[in-house]
């Protein structure tokens, strides 16, 4: 496997070019927020906001990404629904999140089931598993836009005090978000004037400027609009970008984003242990080395995944074709 590889017929570039995007932006935040979560010395006024410039973004791309793929899921009818979301999601989710809590000592939190529902640094698909679920039990009958609008208003009213509650609520609006938009993906992308997107860009980046500047907080109106208008111009500008080796490599990850989601989650927080065993926890080589390391690891796992895909996708169960019903042996041979 090469980083410019070509992508799978049917997958469309532009996706995969922003789920890469943003899945590298999480790296980056992470390369500067476990330090601080383990009472490291605080980076850079600089690095500091960017991320939050960044952060009204980063996520929310990323469920409204899987939501615009909701009902094609869907469509596959509930058992393949299901199976391919243990095989895909919950598995990756399960093994990795043991993995990290061992990486860090915490084995034992694994035996409470809020934890699980938590995520603990996999919070993300935590909040995917739970969309899912409920995408899967929602009556056809009721539009996509009534589960975007109800948690925000659930959340806005009932300001619930923990934080797995806030965040199912919140992130949950962009994940069915992205299944509202489905049928005007095309509209957006196709009809909006290049003069509409530029000015839909130049909101983008003061609304950008605004989060870095904390003039608008997370998970209140301001903050949601915000990233609504950051999410429509990406879809609009995502297809416009020609190829390039850059933009390649981004859909290279982005093909790959479980592998460097999970896999840099464990790499930093295994990084972070040596360094701070070694004394230099709090040096300033910590964040280069752990932005190093958070796309380094998950690099090397992608190379090796043809050997290594059980770690991100559960293996298919195959019926051996002598034991297979009749039709099905024949189906395969």
């Amino acid at each position: 496997m090469v980083l410019t590889e070509t992508p799978p017929t049917g997958r469309m570039e532009w996706m995969d070019l922003l789920r890469g995007v943003a899945v590298l932006l999480v790296v980056a935040w992470h390369a500067v927020s476990i330090p601080e979560q383990f009472g490291g010395n605080e980076t850079s006024d600089a690095l500091e906001s960017f991320n939050a410039a960044v952060a009204p973004f980063r996520i929310p791309t990323l469920l409204v990404l899987s939501g615009l793929l909701l009902e094609r899921s869907l469509s596959k009818g509930p058992r393949r629904y299901v199976v391919g979301k243990l095989r895909h999601i919950v598995w990756p989710y399960a093994l990795w999140f043991v993995l990290i809590m061992g990486s860090i000592d915490s084995l034992v939190t694994l035996t409470n089931p809020t934890n699980w529902l938590a995520g603990g640094i996999l919070w993300y698909l935590a909040v995917l598993i739970v969309c899912y679920a409920v995408a899967m039990l929602r009556p056809r009958w009721l539009p996509w836009e009534l589960f975007v609008l109800a948690p925000l208003v659930l959340l806005w009213i009932l300001e619930p005090e923990s934080g797995v509650p806030q965040r199912l609520l919140w992130f949950g609006a962009f994940f069915f978000l992205g299944a509202a938009l489905k049928p005007h993906l095309d509209s957006l992308q196709r009809r909006l004037p290049g003069w509409g997107g530029a000015l839909l860009g130049l909101v983008v980046v003061a609304g950008g400027v605004a989060a870095a500047e904390r003039l608008v907080i997370s998970q209140k109106p301001a903050y949601f609009l915000v990233s609504v208008l950051g999410i429509l111009f990406a879809l609009w500008l995502a297809p416009r970008i020609p190829s390039s080796p850059v933009t390649r490599l981004l859909q290279w990850y982005g093909r790959n984003s479980i592998v460097v989601y999970v896999g840099h989650a464990l790499a930093v927080y295994l990084t972070y242990r040596v360094l701070a065993a070694i004394g230099a926890g709090e040096s300033g080589i910590v964040v280069p080395v752990l932005a190093i390391a958070g796309v380094g690891v998950p690099t090397l796992l992608i190379l090796a995944r043809p050997r290594l895909d059980w770690l991100f996708v559960f293996p298919e169960l195959r019926v051996p074709t002598n034991h297979a019903p009749r039709h099905l042996a024949e189906a395969r041979s």
